[in-house]
């Protein structure tokens, strides 16, 4: 929908760029993906194992399992901390399309090709509905759909979610969270749109927690339209909430196992959320068939449904209403929560990569500014779109101040607002006018701006904690599978490759349900040669697994010169350990315990 004001301009060229002419934007849009998919693809599919995160890794562990045969409500990683493993809070939604893609390519090649067939492809999947979603959210604001597609694809925090390699779940969440929005800034126009913005919340619940803020403003914002425009937007309201509870509830039963139906789980869907999802959801539903009249009984009866979520999960989980880490040992949460990078607050991420922040924060902030010249400028229906998007762009980066993984979305969220302001000004200024807007306001010339700024304020430039926890490359796990199975007391972040890659266990890897394992690295990390020695024989750990670039083992080595890291990784390690001889050019080290 055009802004207000807007004057088209012509030519059939011009028509599809800045009109919204949708038949040919949708084809344009599959043309956009399917050209980023083979080229990303062609370029990253020899690395894309290398490349994995230690998420990544960790889901193919799991697909693994559930291609072999473990159960789908079997989350259970038995090779992690065992002998009771580790229950995982993933969902399955994510583990069966890669295990589908698994066990199809495993068919037609290679065992090691197959695999980089499945890394290349599945995160290309999730990208196309994105794209679709940005273009729909574009179109909303007022925008060329087409133009935010591009803009999404020449973005890089964003598109690294869909890179080679990253079979994790944040793609698809990303994908969903775009969705959810773009069907949102629809309900008024479209029943199935609304629906479509329900179905979507409830999946991203089901996947993962990370997006419950996202879920919750978007819901509240489509709630607070209906308390103050009233009729305009109630059948959508009223579809949006019914199907938002059915979905969370026939998710609930389908990813979680029926004994777990009562746990008061915070990280994973359980029943504070279901019950927090039919009651909002059937309550909004319900509200809008009311038969009070006027905003001041509709923002009464959304008060009214509000404590009753609030009652619901007091009740239920009271702990999901507080902090979500508040039930980690001290040790865990100083040792290894507050040292993961993507969990950093904005104020220590600036301290720790001033040059980083100040990008992400240019971004974010020129999409916050776009979206307030876009609030000035719109009018009649328009007005609402804007304002939600505004809303939901603003929360993201509010959660982006409180943990910096949630970044990404706010940079995808600013996307459209961007696409808009272009199309404005090509519409009021001309061809050329758009032109210098769209080279002004995309994020690779944003990005280089802050990067510009950065230098100019001397913040030094500092290499990502995710690129140096890859500094053992996937070939150094492989290596272990030389060795007999058994358990490998580890360096946290080198867990997942090394049940990933190798067949031996590992007591530790960076998830907070593995409480008791990384308790036990932390003591085996930070202690002497006695402490770790201890902690060997007490897990019965077979071998010693370090990667010596890993930002943790090599802060530990230097904080703790005669400490056990830095003992075991000299040139000569304690008499109860072995060196393992691994293949030239191996940088992990590996060695036998000795009793």
């Amino acid at each position: 929908m055009a802004m207000a004001g807007a004057a088209p301009l012509g030519g059939a060229r011009q028509r599809v760029l800045f009109q919204g002419d949708r038949r040919s934007e949708a084809a344009l849009v599959l043309f956009i993906w399917a050209v980023f998919a083979v080229i990303t693809g062609y370029v990253g599919y020899a690395a894309a194992i290398e490349g994995m995160s230690t998420d990544d890794a960790m889901r193919l562990v799991e697909a693994r399992d559930f291609l072999a045969g473990q159960g789908w409500y079997d989350l259970l990683q038995r090779r992690l901390n065992p002998p009771d493993g580790v229950f995982m809070h993933w969902s399955r939604l994510i583990d069966l399309p890669i295990a589908l893609l698994l066990g199809a390519f495993d068919r037609v090649a290679a065992a090691d090709a197959a695999l980089r067939l499945t890394v290349t492809v599945w995160p290309a999947l999730p990208l196309l509905p994105a794209l679709f979603a940005v273009a729909s959210l574009t179109r909303s604001l007022g925008g060329a759909g087409v133009l935010g597609a591009f803009l999404f694809v020449m973005s890089p925090g964003p598109m690294s979610r869909f890179a080679p390699g990253m079979i994790d779940h944040h793609g698809p969440q990303l994908a969903l969270a775009l969705i959810m929005l773009a069907c949102a800034l629809r309900l008024d126009r479209s029943a199935k749109a609304a629906a479509g913005a329900g179905l979507a919340g409830a999946a991203m619940l089901a996947i993962g927690m990370e997006t419950l803020p996202t879920v919750a403003v978007i819901a509240a914002a489509i709630a607070l339209r209906w308390a103050v425009t009233g009729p305009e937007v109630a059948r959508g309201t009223a579809a949006f909430g019914a199907v938002f509870a059915l979905a969370t509830l026939a998710a609930f039963l389908i990813d979680v196992a029926p004994e777990r139906w009562l746990l008061p789980v915070c990280d994973a869907l359980g029943p504070a959320h279901l019950g927090a999802a039919v009651v909002g959801g059937s309550g909004l539903a319900l509200a809008t068939r009311s038969p009070g009249d006027g905003a001041a009984a509709r923002f009464a009866g959304l008060a009214l449904i509000g404590v009753m979520v609030v009652l619901v999960v007091a009740f239920v989980a009271p702990a999901c209403l507080g902090d979500p880490y508040a039930a980690l040992p001290e040790i865990v949460r100083t040792e290894w929560l507050e040292q993961v990078s993507e969990a950093r607050g904005a104020l220590t991420f600036a301290h720790d990569e001033p040059q980083s922040a100040l990008v992400i924060a240019t971004l974010a902030l020129s999409g916050v500014g776009a979206a307030l010249w876009l609030s000035l400028r719109c009018a009649g229906g328009a007005r609402w779109r804007v304002w939600t998007g505004t809303a939901v762009l603003v929360v993201s980066c509010l959660v982006a101040c409180w943990q910096v993984r949630g970044a990404t979305f706010a940079l995808a969220f600013a996307i459209p607002f961007l696409a808009a302001c272009i199309t404005a000004l090509a519409r009021s200024g001309g061809p050329l006018r758009g032109a210098l807007g769209l080279v002004a306001l995309n994020h690779t010339t944003l990005a280089v701006l802050g990067l510009g700024a950065a230098a100019a304020l001397g913040f030094p430039a500092k290499p990502s904690a995710s690129m140096a926890a890859r500094l053992c490359p996937v070939a150094d796990y492989r290596a272990l599978n030389a060795l007999t199975p058994g358990l490998a007391l580890n360096n946290i972040d080198s867990g997942p490759h090394i049940l990933a890659f190798s067949r031996l266990s590992a007591v530790a890897a960076p998830y907070h349900r593995d409480v008791d394992g990384i308790a036990a690295q932390i003591e085996m990390m930070t202690g002497s040669e006695e402490t770790a020695r201890a902690v060997a024989l007490s897990r019965r750990a077979a071998y010693v697994v370090l990667c010596p670039g890993n930002p943790g083992v090599r802060a530990e080595r230097e904080r703790n010169p005669t400490g056990f890291v830095a003992k075991a990784l000299g040139p000569t390690p304690p008499a109860w350990l072995t060196p393992i001889d691994l293949p030239r050019g191996t940088t992990l080290r590996a060695f036998r315990v000795s009793p």
